[in-house]
């Protein structure tokens, strides 16, 4: 319990003090949540443990890592770096090159298998769960004839037949839902392995319940049933369309919740441990939208239908549609377009953008001065159309968007941090983990992501180790006036509430000051 707040250890002279403390939790823990903030290494962290696990004699091999698709190579340079000595296999390509992966690394006793969430589903059977069914083919007792093995989801795969010693889970906030085929993969895959180790610095994206997922896999059979454990410690009520609304940990039982929890859990904030990061100054910049956007918001929000220039009329079904819409006419006009390949009719933005006109306006007012500067969008398209506007005005500049391969992404990040080009533009879901952005004194949030983690992830790109280089490091947000915008930046305040009552980095702060001012 003492090693979960240690802020610093004895140990590897390589590792920050943290990151030696957090070693020694994982190695002592063995199933445990790392929930750093983004930026203080837990990486490291986890390859570190894995070695003083092994020193001590435990059997570690074979591993198993599952991350995000654009970190895979990450974690293997990482092991080149932090234990040269294991070998270690990306598993990648199509289905048939991976399953040749898994052939050939179970002959040479590789000692890690690297392996992205979404390939989970593919090479593992799927745990069961609740009252989900499970598609099963004839052999496995199925009575539908036309589910193929490759279908079922209890055929036993490559994952099930390697009896894996320790998994690592990076970015574990990817299995939140007990229900989705990614999860239940993972749960399956991970068999009897006694070590397990938990990574994200967003553990809760909307709600403490997010937590049940990735503690039901540290430890089942102490978060054996989800439903018990929300009506045992969770208030809730029942909102006006009948779904669950989550209002937090009941008060008389969070002294049980924390005590159960806090061993498991271990997070460290960089404002406590890398005090020498530079601040962060954040600001707002609000923007119009253009005339032909005002039109379209104005239509699509009170009758759900917008007449485009060409005479096309952009339509939502739904709500959820109608909230798309809104957010895209918030950012830009659109116009309709027919995808060659499915011959789909979808809605594309398109000029005028009152963010890319605003971010070029202030480019060309030299509001940025020198400074090397990182935009991040949800939107692909979006980060297109600013591109196009730089290009059109010779600002070189570096992409990371889905389009890319990885040696693309990575050509681009390395260019940016070499400072041969002072702009990298990213989509929050392609760059939002695993890059490392911190040549940039400021990061632009030309579009907040509807989701908390996304958000903070964005922001921790920039503001991580290796920024001390700057003296303070500015987010500026740039926010549509009288539109959904306003809408998103409530929202993520509220799920920042729900956040803060789990892992408490407000108490941490609090007692870090008056440390500071006992000193005094």
């Amino acid at each position: 319990m003492a090693l979960r707040e240690l802020e610093e250890h004895d140990g590897d002279e390589d590792l920050f003090p943290h990151q030696r403390a957090g070693v020694a939790y994982l190695a002592t823990a063995r199933r445990a949540l790392l929930a750093d903030e983004p930026g203080l290494g837990k990486t490291a962290q986890a390859i570190r443990a894995l070695k003083l696990l092994r020193e001590q004699g435990e059997d570690v091999f074979p591993a198993m890592i599952v991350c995000p698709n654009t970190l895979k190579k990450n974690w293997q340079r990482e092991f080149q770096r932090w234990w040269p000595e294991v070998t270690t296999q990306v598993i990648k390509g199509s289905a048939a090159q991976r399953k040749k992966q898994f052939d050939v690394s179970v002959e040479s006793n590789i000692d890690v298998f690297i392996i992205n969430w979404e390939s989970l589903r593919s090479h593992s059977r799927l745990a069961p769960y609740g009252s989900v069914a499970l598609t099963r083919c004839s052999a496995c007792g199925g009575h539908d004839e036309s589910i193929s093995e490759t279908r079922c989801e209890v055929h036993i795969r490559e994952l099930n037949n390697i009896e894996f010693k320790a998994v690592v889970a990076d970015e574990i906030h990817r299995s939140k839902d007990p229900k989705s085929k990614q999860t239940r993969a993972l749960w399956s895959a991970t068999g009897e392995a006694d070590i397990r180790f938990a990574m994200t610095g967003t553990p809760i994206a909307n709600d403490v319940v997010d937590l049940w997922p990735i503690l039901h896999w540290l430890d089942a059979r102490e978060w054996p049933s989800k439903t018990k454990w929300i009506e045992r410690m969770i208030d809730t009520m029942l909102n006006a369309f009948g779904g669950m609304l989550v209002l937090g940990v009941k008060p008389h039982m969070q002294e049980e919740f924390y005590k159960t929890l806090n061993p498991h859990m271990r997070r460290m904030l960089k404002q406590k441990v890398l005090p020498w990061l530079p601040e962060v100054m954040n600001e707002r910049r609000d923007v119009e939208m253009s005339t032909k956007q005002k039109k379209a918001y104005a239509q699509m929000r009170d009758t759900m239908i917008a007449e485009l220039d060409d005479g096309q009329a952009l339509t939502a079904p739904s709500i959820l549609t109608q909230t798309t819409r809104l957010n895209q006419f918030a950012n830009a006009y659109a116009e309709l377009t027919v995808d060659e390949s499915t011959g789909e009719i979808k809605a594309t933005l398109s000029e005028p953008s009152c963010k890319v006109d605003a971010v070029m306006s202030d480019i060309k007012a030299k509001d940025f001065g020198e400074d090397s500067v990182a935009v991040c969008a949800v939107s692909r398209q979006l980060i297109y159309l600013l591109s196009a506007a730089m290009t059109k005005a010779g600002i070189k500049h570096g992409l990371i968007t889905g389009l890319q391969n990885e040696d693309e992404r990575q050509q681009a990040v390395d260019d940016f941090q070499s400072g041969r080009i002072k702009w990298i533009l990213f989509t929050a879901q392609a760059g939002g983990v695993g890059i490392t952005l911190t040549a940039a004194r400021r990061l632009i949030m030309l579009q907040r992501p509807w989701s908390l983690v996304d958000h903070k992830q964005a922001m921790d790109r920039v503001h991580r180790i290796g920024s001390e280089i700057h003296d303070s490091i500015i987010i500026t947000d740039y926010v549509t006036e009288d539109s959904i915008e306003e809408r998103v930046i409530q929202v993520l305040e509220k799920k920042a509430d729900n956040f803060e009552q789990i892992v408490k980095d407000k108490d941490q702060l609090l007692s870090m000051l008056k440390e500071d001012k006992a000193k005094k």
